[in-house]
């Protein structure tokens, strides 16, 4: 028997069962850096099934492996493969009325965390099944705190890259726009990197009544706020993506007294570092001028957060080729521009070769909208399936270069 359908063979014999630990983990969902029963459940899986793994790995991660026991050929690409799934849940009071709903109260798995961990779980019990038909080191990641402080640089500090070095990491996410059975690709930019914003106004408060004795920091800043929505009309290509986000600004005490100070915070975004440098640059300059031209002070404060997720040519082509082979082209789709989302899938993507792919929920059978991040999201676990099957194959086609 092919190894494509042996795959789907053991997919099909273990999907209930992984439908079952998706439903644990939703109705037990744990907000970022709280994932300590995911962990343990996680753990108490792989080693039921053989698989050694180690946790508390940046935070409350589980590092499996997977050593194929067949013999290696020479001038191997890889000598070890990584998949992640994030595990993670949102501070999100669920609405769907479904039997395994959250029995966590404001805490709902809105963002398909569950669904990746569970998929990364089915996975690995058929690599494991399958060690003696492959050469090579399969490493699995179940990461923490994907949606705050971003576990992947921190599982990575705690060595997760290493021993044996891991040449390349897939990863899928869940994609609630698309239909059920479909694979989307994105070639080369596909997330945004980030950088938080944080300027200072430092200007002179006084009697609302004589503005002259004072420097109004709320005039200031809205010229500030003004002024950085021209960076990107100005100062980047048109067909060059980047944004600057003001999200809070805070000023005043009383309404007769002109503001001595102001607080403005949000984000930039853009596809390369190039461009972020650009970016942040502008904003500090432009800040600074107007504020010494109404005789006030700047601080301006940047704080790098996710890099840009930049999808590699050669293993995402791979990839695609997979998916056409084994899923169908009519069921390929592309994303037709980058999103300036982010995901901290990117500090893998700067360690090695990677891509990331997006998997169609959508039965179109629910009565409500079906959105990441909405109370009401509850994605057709028939997905899990393709996305097992791209885990498996494609790990196993990249430890066979």
């Amino acid at each position: 028997m092919a190894i494509a359908e042996k795959v789907k063979q053991l997919i099909a014999e273990h999907y209930d069962e992984i439908v079952e630990i998706r439903r644990d983990f939703h109705m037990h969902p744990e907000l970022s850096e709280q994932e300590e029963r995911t962990m343990n459940k996680i753990s108490e899986y792989l080693t039921a099934w053989g698989i050694p793994n180690k946790t508390n790995i940046g935070g409350h991660g589980v590092v499996g492996i997977i050593e194929g026991k067949a013999p290696r050929a020479e001038g191997y690409k890889y000598e070890a493969v990584g998949i992640r799934a994030d595990i993670d849940a949102l501070p999100i009071q669920e609405s769907a009325d479904v039997p395994f709903r959250s029995v966590n109260d404001g805490v709902m798995h809105a963002c398909g965390h569950d669904m990746h961990a569970a998929m990364l779980l089915g996975a690995a019990k058929i690599l494991k099944t399958l060690e003696n038909e492959f050469a090579g080191t399969v490493k699995l990641f179940f990461q923490p705190a994907e949606e705050t402080v971003g576990g992947a640089d921190q599982m990575i500090k705690d060595g997760c890259m290493e021993g044996p070095a891991v040449g390349a990491v897939l990863a899928f996410h869940v994609a609630p726009y698309l239909p059920t059975g479909t694979i989307e690709f994105c070639r080369g930019k596909m997330n945004a990197a980030t950088c938080d914003l944080n300027i200072e106004v430092e200007g002179v408060s006084c009697h609302g009544a004589h503005p002259e004795g004072g420097i109004d920091a709320i005039v200031v800043g809205s010229q500030i706020v003004t002024a950085l929505q021209s960076i990107i009309s100005r100062n980047l290509s048109p067909t060059n993506a980047g944004i600057i986000t003001v999200g809070q600004f805070h000023a005043g005490v009383k309404d007769n007294v002109v503001a001595g100070s102001a607080k403005l915070t949000g984000t930039i975004r853009a596809l390369d570092p190039v461009t972020m440098n650009t970016l942040k640059t502008r904003v500090t300059a432009t800040a600074e001028g107007i504020c010494a031209g109404y005789g006030a002070k700047a601080h301006v404060t940047l704080v790098d957060g996710y890099p840009a997720l930049i999808n590699g040519d050669e293993i995402g082509a791979e990839m695609e080729a997979l998916a056409e082979e084994h899923i169908g082209r009519e069921n390929i789709v592309f994303m037709a521009e980058p999103s300036l989302g982010a995901d901290d899938f990117a500090f893998f993507t700067q360690m090695c070769d990677g891509v990331y792919m997006n998997v169609g929920t959508n039965s179109g059978k629910e009565e409500h909208p079906q959105n990441i991040h909405n109370e009401w999201y509850n994605p057709d676990e028939e997905a899990m399936k393709n996305g097992m099957l791209m885990e498996v194959l494609g790990a196993l086609n990249l430890l066979a270069k």
